[in-house]
C-alpha cells in the first residue's frame, strides 16, 4: 500500500541562496506546514550561543571529535570557516531519508557542488531575491552586519548567483514572502515524489511482482 508516494525512501532535498533571502523561514514554515519532512541538523565545533540548544539548532561537537568524524568519513560533506568547522552529518541522511521521510538540508554553493560531485540521488533548489537592491534593503533591515560585512555579503550574493545552474530548481523570493516559497517548494517536493527513477520502479515492481 502507498502512503504520499510509491518509494519507501525519502527524497534528499538541498536549499541554498545568498545570506538574507529568508532561507531559514522558508525552511521552518515548510517543515511545520508538512510532518514528513525533517530539516538536517549540521555539526558545528563553534559554541553554541545564548539561544541555541544542541541537537535542535546544531550538533555541538569539540574539534577532536569533528576531526574524528572527518577521519571515519563520517560527513556527507564538512567545510571550515575560520576556526571553527561545519559538516552534514551521514548518518543524519541515512537514518532519516532511510525511514521515508524527506530531508532538507540549507548549504552554500560550495558545499552543495560537494553533495554534486558525490553522484548520490538529490533535488536542489537556490533561494534568490528579486535583486540586489531587495537584497541590501533585507540585510541593512537586519542590523545585525556592519556596513562592511554587509557589503561582504552582497559580493558573496554576486559570486553564488554563478552556481544556479548546478541546480534543479530556482525560486524567487519576493518582499520576504515565506508562504509563496513554502508553497512553491511544496509543488516541487509533490512533482519529485512521483518522478519515475530506478528507486521507484523498483518498489512498483516489488508491490505488483506476478509471483506474489
Amino acid at each position: 500500500m502507498w502512503n504520499n508516494r510509491p518509494s519507501q525512501q525519502g527524497l534528499f532535498i538541498v536549499i541554498s541562496g545568498p545570506s538574507g533571502t529568508g532561507k531559514t523561514s522558508v525552511i521552518r514554515a515548510l517543515c511545520e506546514s508538512d510532518p514528513t519532512l525533517a530539516f538536517s541538523i549540521s555539526a558545528t565545533t563553534r559554541p553554541p550561543r545564548s539561544d541555541e540548544t544542541n541537537g535542535v539548532d546544531y550538533h555541538f561537537l569539540d574539534h577532536t571529535e569533528f576531526e574524528d568524524l572527518i577521519q571515519s568519513d563520517g560527513f556527507l560533506e564538512w567545510v571550515k570557516y575560520g576556526e571553527h568547522y561545519y559538516g552534514t552529518l551521514k548518518s543524519t541522511i541515512e537514518s532519516t531519508v532511510g525511514s521515508g521521510k524527506d530531508l532538507i538540508l540549507e548549504i552554500d554553493v560550495h558545499g552543495a557542488k560537494k553533495i554534486r560531485n558525490l553522484g548520490i540521488r538529490y533535488t536542489s533548489i537556490f533561494l534568490l531575491p528579486p535583486s540586489l537592491e531587495s537584497l541590501e534593503k533585507r540585510l541593512r533591515n537586519r542590523k545585525t552586519e556592519s556596513d562592511s560585512e554587509l557589503q561582504q555579503r552582497l559580493l558573496i550574493a554576486r559570486s553564488e548567483s554563478d552556481f544556479i545552474s548546478g541546480y534543479d530548481y530556482c525560486i524567487v523570493n519576493p518582499d520576504h514572502n515565506v508562504e509563496k516559497a513554502v508553497t512553491q517548494i511544496r509543488h516541487i517536493i509533490s512533482a519529485e515524489r512521483c518522478r519515475i527513477d530506478d528507486q521507484l520502479l523498483a518498489a512498483i515492481s516489488q508491490e505488483f511482482s506476478s509471483t506474489q
